[in-house]
């Protein structure tokens, strides 16, 4: 497969008319990396432990709560972890949050093409808080997180669950994400992948900007979609 790294000079064609777009959250349609790193230094710190490494930084950021917090505590500390995660003060890590540039103008050109916009992430029940703060929740026909189905992401059953909730084939829908995780689901549930300022990801195609991306998609639109 051909990875194409789309600019402003991309060539319409390239891009197929989609029905359904999955995005990943963390990385996508928000950028939490400093907010994930203070949230899981605090419970490094908590239990008198040095801050994460670089290594546990990025598990942290695409694997689920449980098993980041499995990762970068001793197996004794995981009870109470998981008994501290309630507390107020663990909050403060939400105003690291950023949503992505240029991400609410994709979802109002998706919206406007009839193009059905779904989650698909390793997050919580942290994710309606997020989507809710942005104000983007209404953007999106559902949403599967990593208490949704037995099994989370790499696994495959969250996009088979959506696209059977669309009635949809995977041909018609294409999956946004930005780490191995992603690239995995995406390959296991047979969904063509875009990956996102993740270029060493094998990815059809490689955004690095949502405005790059809106724009080109207009351009097939306009040229290819419609004839």
């Amino acid at each position: 497969m051909e990875s194409i790294y789309i600019s402003d000079v991309t060539p319409p064609d390239v891009v197929k008319k989609i029905k359904g777009v999955i995005f990943d959250c963390d990385g996508v349609l928000i950028n939490s990396f400093e907010s994930n790193k203070w949230y899981y230094n605090w419970f490094k710190k908590k239990f008198g432990l040095d801050p994460m490494t670089a290594d546990e930084e990025k598990f942290v950021h695409a694997h689920t709560h449980l098993e980041s917090l499995k990762h970068i505590l001793p197996d004794d500390d995981h009870e109470e972890a998981l008994e501290l995660c309630s507390l107020p003060e663990l909050q403060e890590g939400m105003k690291y949050v950023k949503i992505e540039d240029g991400l609410i103008r994709l979802l109002e050109w998706l919206r406007m093409q009839n193009v059905i916009m779904g989650i698909n992430t390793n997050r919580t029940d942290t994710l309606p808080a997020i989507l809710e703060m942005f104000g983007i929740d209404d953007f999106f026909s559902l949403a599967v997180t990593s208490t949704t189905l037995p099994v989370t992401k790499p696994h495959p059953a969250g996009v088979h669950y959506i696209l059977d909730k669309w009635s949809l084939k995977r041909e018609e829908v294409v999956y946004i994400g930005d780490t191995w995780v992603d690239e995995r689901c995406a390959e296991q549930a047979g969904v063509e992948f875009w990956a996102y300022r993740s270029p060493t990801l094998n990815a059809r195609l490689h955004i690095n900007s949502y405005w790059t991306l809106c724009n080109l998609l207009e351009k097939a639109r306009l040229s290819v979609w419609n004839g």
